[in-house]
């Protein structure tokens, strides 16, 4: 019975059990998750239009191509990377906001406004930009350059041969991704054209920004800076410094939650064991490279450089294996020496005097061709050549725009990899050669060739410093076992200063940064602090560096607090005391020329010229709203001292005074502030437009 009842009295429990596990059975709980993560894949927001990490990660996969193809490159650095990332974030807030301002607006930009940015006579901004547009000899935007790019894309690809189709359709992709960019970029000049274009000029805003322009002085000054002055001589009220910021606290608005942390670098470089390791390798060498025949299997086995078998000019070599050939025989060895993080050793291999370089031009080739039909064009080239045809104007109906088919200047080691260097070295001035170049048959002529030189040939063995597991791991261990013992926020900066590290404390970082200062890799270190709580202390690995961060604060809320802006009100009020103090004890002094006043303070008197009301920066003053003031208010040789300024206290003495005779023409000085107001409005829209939107990034908690 006992039993039973414990049973009885358990029986809810029991029904909530089994109701659970039912509703588990039947229920979709896969498609709830994908929901759930469906909601939470928010890369960012703008204006409620959410953008997924994959349609983020897909534009820059789309940008990363784009850059790759304009730089040539197959990988790009994690710099270049950085940047993209930003750009691709900036370029999609903008586009989603211009959408949708544009739809309220009415704006938009046509099929015949784009093919007009292109083929008109005034070409979209960022064509000029373009690599594959640009003329390689003049390195400017030549359209004709664009009207062949166009006119290859535009041919049909059912009718072209591999790989020539899959080239037509890539460049395809590539100006379907510069329409894009030309689109929003005019749908911006338009927007920002609309808002700079409401904004009107009165004619008492004329007036006044002539009468502002039109007085020109010349100021003599003595200044006593508030530095000379210690901060013990004033005291300021935490109370005054509350009442500054509450006066300046819209200064202090938050786009983004911040955080606070404290780090340290510190670089894996090799021990002085892993350089006597190789140091010791490298005088093994020594006799091997010494007694070589052929210094070009020795150098490939034990250098991380090939060896290269060309001459090389005298005058260009380094410092040290200048000075070594300069006095060696043929067969000499020079080192092993240190350079940077790896050993160099040099043998001098051959010397002889000849040119250091040769300029060339070609007629190249289209890619592709069959051995048999470049052979067969190279030979009726060559016959076109013997019957007199000059050499550049063949290159140009082969190549139309080639300028002549010239290559320019290069010296025998920009042509050992290409295979063509003795050659073309050992060739006459005017000589044509049949040569391969890159596994194809080509024509190259010997344009010039500069004065013989001396040039020496040599085998350089160079092995780096690798850093060992051995102080690696001491590095890790060092690292490891301070993290384990400095898990106190309070104590972490004097910890690691105590240890010799240098620490950099109480950085304030942002969301949207991508590294700490230039430290490539430590985005990781940003990834993390957004995403784990106050206090938290790590280790982060980075190829040449470990990093070592703690989170000191969140910074929240709608306003930057108090205690983080303190310190730089404390200073500015600190000046206002300092300048109270001073202008009373000059004051006291009754001081009556700008001499009197350079004697008291202990300075001299100095001058600076051409100064208007609208002067943003003064020559040896810098921003001194002050002397703007005075230089149109203030009357010649009257001393106006002492006055408050930003750097100091100052004396003033206008010293000439000039006034603009040019009578007042309202429409056209507001003809001028509009243009101006356009300008400053114009650049600034979208940024306004982005603020009033709300823009919600959350790229921090994926990467």
């Amino acid at each position: 019975m006992a039993a039973l009842q414990k049973i009885r009295s358990k029986s809810t429990l029991l029904v909530g059990i089994i109701a659970v596990g039912l509703l588990a059975f039947v229920f979709p709980w896969g498609e709830v998750t994908t929901f759930v993560n469906k909601m939470k894949d928010k890369a960012f927001v703008v204006n409620g239009e959410v953008v997924t990490t994959k349609e983020y990660s897909d534009r820059i996969a789309e940008w990363e191509h784009f850059q790759k193809i304009m730089s040539n490159q197959n990988s790009l650095d994690e710099f270049t990377t950085s940047q993209i990332r930003e750009m691709v974030y900036q370029q999609m807030v903008k586009e989603i906001m211009l959408n949708d301002e544009a739809e309220k607006l009415g704006l938009g930009v046509t099929k015949e406004e784009l093919s007009d940015m292109v083929y008109g006579n005034v070409v979209a901004p960022i064509l000029y930009q373009i690599p594959l547009f640009t003329n390689p000899q003049t390195r400017q935007f030549d359209k004709a350059y664009l009207m062949q790019f166009l006119s290859d894309i535009n041919q049909d690809p059912a009718t072209l041969q591999e790989p020539q189709r899959s080239e037509i359709m890539a460049r395809r992709e590539i100006w379907a991704f510069i329409q894009n960019m030309m689109k929003y970029q005019r749908l911006e000049e338009k927007y920002a054209s609309l808002v700079a274009g409401s904004v009107l000029v009165s004619n008492t805003e004329a007036k006044a920004s002539f009468d502002d322009s039109k007085n020109i002085a010349n100021i003599a000054y003595v200044v006593q800076r508030y530095s000379t002055l210690p901060d013990s001589t004033v005291q300021v009220s935490d109370k005054e410094i509350k009442s500054l910021y509450d006066l300046r606290k819209n200064n202090y608005k938050l786009d983004t939650e911040l955080r606070k942390i404290s780090y340290f670098i510190k670089d894996v470089v090799p021990s002085d064991e892993d350089y006597a390791v190789v140091e010791q390798e490298m005088n093994s060498v020594y006799e091997k490279l010494k007694m070589a025949e052929n210094p070009a299997t020795l150098v490939s086995e034990y250098s991380e450089s090939p060896y290269v078998d060309a001459f090389m000019a005298v005058s260009s070599l380094p410092v040290e294996a200048k000075t070594f050939v300069q006095g060696a025989s043929v067969g000499d060895v020079y080192g092993p020496v240190r350079n940077e993080q790896s050993y160099l050793m040099y043998k001098l291999v051959d010397r002889t005097n000849a040119a250091d370089s040769v300029k060339l031009q070609i007629i190249p080739l289209p890619q592709g061709l069959d051995q048999a039909t470049s052979t067969h064009i190279i030979d009726s080239l060559q016959t076109v050549l013997k019957g007199g045809k000059d050499f550049s104007a063949l290159a140009d109906e082969v190549m139309p725009g080639s300028n002549g088919g010239e290559l320019g200047w290069v010296n025998e080691m920009m042509l050992a990899s290409a295979g063509i260097a003795k050659e073309c070295f050992a060739a006459s001035k005017g000589e044509v050669l049949k040569l391969s170049v890159g596994g194809q048959t080509q024509l190259v002529r010997i344009a010039d060739k500069t004065n013989p030189v001396a040039k020496v040939k040599l085998a350089v063995v160079q092995m780096p410093v690798l850093i060992s597991d051995k102080t690696q791991n001491a590095i890790d261990n060092e690292l490891n076992q301070f993290v384990s013992e400095n898990a106190n926020v309070a104590s972490f900066d004097d910890a690691a200063q105590t240890k010799g590290y240098s620490v950099i404390p109480d950085m304030i970082i942002s969301p949207a940064e991508m590294a700490l200062g230039q430290a490539t890799g430590s985005r990781q270190v940003i990834h993390w602090a957004f995403n784990e709580k106050v206090g938290s202390i790590k280790k982060f690995d980075i190829s040449d560096k470990r990093i070592v961060a703690v989170i000191k604060s969140e910074i929240t809320g709608d306003y930057m607090p108090i205690s983080e802006v303190s310190q730089a009100l404390k200073a500015e009020l600190i000046n206002d005391k300092k300048a109270e103090k001073m202008i009373a004890d000059l004051k006291s002094k009754n001081l009556t020329s700008l001499d009197a006043y350079a004697q008291a303070v202990g300075g001299k008197v100095d001058t600076v010229n051409f100064v208007t009301f609208q002067t943003n920066n003064l020559s040896g003053v810098g921003y001194e709203p002050l002397m703007n003031v005075y230089s149109k208010g203030g009357q010649v040789n009257k001393l106006e001292a002492p006055l408050k300024g930003k750097a100091g206290v100052y004396a003033l003495n206008i010293t000439n005074k000039t006034e603009d005779t040019k009578e007042f023409n309202a429409e056209q000085t507001k003809q001028m502030l509009k243009q101006s107001n356009f300008y400053q409005i114009s650049s600034q829209a979208v940024a306004i437009l982005k603020n009033k939107m709300n823009v919600e990034d959350n790229r921090v908690r994926f990467w």
